[in-house]
């Protein structure tokens, strides 16, 4: 199986390897931190992989914490999985409509959405993705838009119970616009009840399987500690989700702190997507730290913070001991701080486990190919 991760003209494949970043060539890991960014004027290509043969993972935003960037460089969470040219899209944070275009990919494009929980950095950019999808694939004429022979929706938005209120206020939300549907459309426009569906995970296991990729659900710690069995009613929690398809398995942690669940799911999984937050350097050297620093109630959200993410080192232990092959660090927090703070992360994470280790950036791909 190939892996190939490149930018047109500037490789940023950040693979740790005997605790060395592997970056363009440079005389030290200072020099590196300059390729720390991807060339943003430049698509992200794979030219060893064909897009109809490949499974394809494309960070399209790696900020956590709902807090906007004010440098821009990282949109909030988002991930599209991209599995023989059919695509599947894990969150939808602020910012996803604009790196899904950045990433040439129209939203319309986007059947299939798998959210991990309600916070905000992981939906926020749903309405926003749900109102692009319906007017603009009904405006470049694609053929499921423009299908008026079927009323059932084609485009399937999954996730816990408690994110079926999003969605239904997004509904609500494009009703309005919807008015003019039939002006405007001339008949031939959908309206949004007949493009979009809300599927509900109700408990942990395989909760999609298309014939080609499989997608499995389980519970993480990033709301509460749980035990076996159906997903208590009226309770908040998040999932992790593991995509097996045939050029190998993904594993995406969602929010999470240390948890089994994950561990055990993510067995023997080609590729680890994991979060990754450092409370120290939160609170020390991020902009965002004053928002704890000086919040009335800073230790609740310490504890939120330590107990309920992944520190690098968590994330380490958590991989070697599942035996992944590679580990890709995206919801990165604190993500607005020097890139030497970046390298740190990846070399904490390296202390535990032995494979390669990537930091994400925004719009970076990595590509697996079927051999």
């Amino acid at each position: 199986m190939n892996t190939v991760e490149r930018t047109k003209g500037n490789l940023i494949a950040s693979a740790l390897v005997c605790c060395a970043v592997v970056f363009q060539p440079t005389a030290n890991a200072a020099d590196a931190n300059a390729n720390l960014e991807p060339n943003r004027d430049q698509p992200m290509i794979n030219p060893a992989a064909s897009a109809q043969q490949a499974t394809t993972i494309t960070l399209l935003g790696t900020k956590g914490g709902p807090v906007e960037d004010p440098s821009g460089r990282r949109a909030q969470s988002s991930t599209l999985l991209t599995v023989n040219g059919v695509h599947y899209l894990i969150d939808a944070g602020d910012g996803v409509v604009s790196r899904l275009i950045k990433a040439g990919v129209p939203p319309y494009t986007v059947r299939k959405v798998f959210l991990t929980h309600r916070h905000l950095d992981h939906n926020a950019g749903l309405t926003a993705f749900m109102s692009q999808s319906w007017f603009n694939g009904w405006f470049f004429h694609d053929k499921y838009y423009m299908d008026r022979s079927t009323t059932k929706p084609f485009v399937e938005i999954y996730g816990p119970p408690d994110t079926s209120t999003l969605f239904e206020g997004s509904m609500k939300f494009l009703s309005v616009s919807a008015r003019d549907a039939d002006a405007l459309g001339s008949g031939t426009m959908k309206l949004p009840q007949e493009v979009f569906s809300m599927r509900t995970i109700e408990k942990p296991g395989v909760v999609f399987n298309d014939g080609t990729v499989k997608v499995t659900a389980i519970e993480n710690t990033h709301f509460t500690h749980f035990g076996p069995g159906p997903i208590a009613k009226n309770r908040d929690f998040s999932f992790a989700y593991r995509f097996d398809t045939p050029s190998g398995s993904v594993v995406f942690t969602g929010d999470s702190g240390p948890s089994e669940n994950i561990t055990k799911l993510a067995e023997g999984a080609d590729v680890l997507v994991s979060e990754v937050l450092d409370f120290k350097l939160l609170t020390t050297e991020s902009l965002e730290g004053v928002g704890i620093t000086k919040a009335p109630n800073p230790e609740p959200i310490r504890f939120h913070m330590e107990r309920k993410h992944l520190s690098p080192e968590e994330v380490g232990k958590m991989a070697a001991k599942a035996g992944v092959k590679l580990v890709i660090l995206s919801h990165v927090v604190p993500g607005d701080v020097s890139p030497k703070y970046f390298v740190e992360f990846v070399a904490a994470v390296k202390k535990y486990f032995s494979g390669p280790v990537i930091l994400g950036q925004d719009l970076f791909q990595y590509s697996m190919v079927k051999q």
